[in-house]
């Protein structure tokens, strides 16, 4: 087993599509379709890495990304985006954005590109 990964995102077709690439490539797949979702979640099973959605009705992947972030042992975690112009507005000022430190992929999100994220994440949790 490579490790358990949380996916949230409310599209329904993007959400199956990263959950397939990842239990092919191993991996033990957690699915939400939402913030809220996500915290329930959690409260049953252990992750090692997350896939977030930033744009999501009632809790944003930013906020989600928070919380994760502050569990013990925090959550590494790759937001994903359909609206990358947003982004810059989002993030604002955020100097732990700038700073490279969150990983944001624009969609669609090629699978290669996406497993190469993941494991980056596996590998920093380790």
């Amino acid at each position: 087993m490579l490790g358990t990964v949380l996916v949230v995102e409310d599209n329904d077709l993007v959400r199956e599509s990263f959950c397939h690439v990842l239990s092919q490539r191993g991996y033990t797949v957690v699915e939400a379709e939402d913030g809220q979702d996500a915290l329930n979640k959690l409260e049953q099973d252990d992750v090692d890495a997350a896939i977030v959605d930033i744009m999501m009705p009632s809790m944003g992947g930013l906020e989600l990304r928070e919380v994760l972030l502050a569990r013990t042992p925090p959550v590494p975690t790759i937001l994903v985006t359909g609206q990358p112009d947003l982004v810059a507005d989002l993030m604002g000022d955020n100097f732990d954005f700038l700073g490279g430190r969150i990983t944001v992929l624009q969609k669609p999100v090629h699978p290669v590109k996406l497993l190469a994220e993941v494991e980056k994440c596996m590998e920093s949790s380790s």
